[in-house]
């Protein structure tokens, strides 16, 4: 009996000692991931006398306030001060009506007449148009269809079977809003992109099988921009004709999609008024990285004097590839949280250094697929990238110099200035989750003299956009305290 006592006791040593040594292992483990809790110092000068240029419309949008389901978005939109909306996607869902936009929508009846009004039905389009321009905004119409995803049913996303008539009849459209035709408007919208994401299924043969923008190989889309871009431009030389709304250049390892688009569009002598591209991802510097790439393919072929607008973004963390993962429902949390906030205001901060003119948000539909950041889906409360874009308009005027010392890859800065007033966006964001430290920002403002208490105005997981005042030290200086994924609206 006592032999045995001393086994068990000897056999729970052994057990006790091996869970210790996973406790010790886990601990060591978990050493290695600890969040970094060292404190950042980080300097910004601001000099208002060099002047950068102008402040770009990074806060521009796909779609817009839907008046029938929330009047409220109509003045957010103006409070937002979005400068321009495109019209994509604006009938998935029926978000603002059954019949929109798309040209099979103002045009049902590919057989019909194109010269005839009878042909066409712009009523819902009308509507949905009229929206957008009393919101304060300008027009980005796309000439095309809407994305199908039902893997059983593909409706209007194939090649049109004539693409000169199709051509007319976008002509017609442009004459609707623009000449009055067919008891229209006289809106002078300037920007007509023509189709979109045409690459969208082309680097797997998707296209042929299960297609979602673009029903046939990228020479047939070659050539349909080629005779629709040549018909508007001629008929319309003092419009803005642009496209393609390509979405695949660091995501496909040949990069191959836009400089084939270019050397055919170079080679037929195609113009080309604006260049437009997509990406949805998580990493600040790949925006840029492919903003940088596509104005050497632009310079390369002779459109460097082209427009560059990135046309739909987002936050999107993309799965790895071939695993199982519920990475969407991660992606649509962040969204709607101060991370997602913090993105996109880092996202207008580097891209406002970068040589591109105009970024569009995608979206600002409630609760169409989970890619509006605006409102709660369900009490339509506003969420932190609200206050993002509303600090964004802040920032009136003209860019000034602004210098960062420390923070490097985390912070964020742009600096504007106007009728002698300067104000400092500043965006804190950590894409990795592995920070829960503070970074304090020392602010210099060359010829600012200390004076009364400034107002910083705060977006984190506490604040939404709330006053905090800082009070300038004897040099003029004033500190503001950031922790991780935050926005200040910093004005002098």
């Amino acid at each position: 009996m006592f032999a045995y006592s001393i086994y068990i006791i000897d056999t729970m040593k052994k057990i006790l000692f091996a869970f210790v040594s996973l406790l010790v292992a886990a601990g060591v483990q978990a050493q290695k991931t600890h969040p970094d809790i060292s404190s950042v110092l980080v300097k910004a000068t601001v000099d208002p006398s060099t002047v950068k240029g102008p402040i770009k419309p990074m806060n521009a949008v796909n779609n817009g306030p839907n008046v029938g389901d929330d009047p409220q978005q109509m003045e957010d939109f103006r409070i937002l001060n979005i400068p321009f909306s495109r019209t994509h996607d604006s009938t998935v869902d029926d978000y603002y009506g059954h019949h929109l936009v798309d040209i099979s929508d103002v045009f049902p009846d590919f057989g019909k007449d194109p010269d005839k009004e009878s042909s066409y039905d712009f009523r819902e389009t009308d509507a949905f148009i009229k929206t957008l321009l009393d919101s304060g905004a300008k027009v980005m119409y796309r000439l095309g269809q809407s994305i199908e995803t039902h893997p059983e049913a593909k409706y209007h996303i194939y090649p049109p079977k004539d693409y000169k008539k199709w051509a007319r009849i976008c002509e017609h459209v442009i004459m609707h809003y623009n000449e009055g035709w067919a008891n229209g408007f006289h809106y002078d919208i300037r920007y007509w992109e023509i189709w979109n994401e045409a690459d969208l299924d082309q680097n797997s043969d998707r296209w042929k099988t299960n297609p979602r923008t673009w029903a046939g190989s990228l020479e047939e889309f070659h050539k349909f921009y080629e005779v629709v871009a040549k018909h508007l431009k001629k008929r319309f030389p003092d419009l803005k004709i642009g496209g393609p709304s390509y979405c695949r250049i660091l995501r496909d390892k040949t990069y191959l999609y836009f400089p084939t688009f270019f050397e055919y569009m170079h080679a037929h002598d195609v113009p080309i008024d604006f260049v437009t591209w997509h990406k949805y991802d998580v990493e600040p510097s790949l925006y840029v990285k492919e903003t940088y790439m596509l104005r050497e393919w632009m310079k390369q072929y002779g459109y460097e004097n082209a427009e560059l607008f990135l046309t739909e973004w987002n936050y999107w963390q993309l799965k790895k590839s071939g695993s199982e993962s519920s990475y969407e429902y991660y992606n649509f949390e962040t969204r709607l949280n101060i991370k997602g906030a913090a993105f996109v205001g880092a996202v207008m901060c580097a891209m406002q250094d970068a040589p591109v003119d105009m970024l569009m948000y995608y979206d600002f539909r409630v609760n169409v697929d989970s890619f509006c950041g605006f409102y709660d889906p369900q009490t339509r409360k506003h969420m932190p990238t609200y206050y993002v874009f509303y600090a964004w308009s802040k920032l009136r005027g003209n860019q000034c110099d602004c210098v960062l010392e420390g923070g490097e890859g985390d912070i964020y800065a742009v600096a504007a200035v106007k009728d002698g007033k300067t104000t400092l966006m500043l965006t804190r964001y950590n894409g990795d989750n592995n920070t829960c430290n503070i970074a304090t920002v020392n602010i210099s403002v060359k010829g600012y003299r200390p004076g009364e208490v400034v107002y910083c105005h705060l977006t984190d997981d506490r604040h939404n956009y709330t006053e905090i005042p800082l009070f300038p030290a004897e040099d003029g200086t004033v500190r503001v305290k950031l922790c991780n994924n935050s926005i200040a609206i910093v004005e002098f």
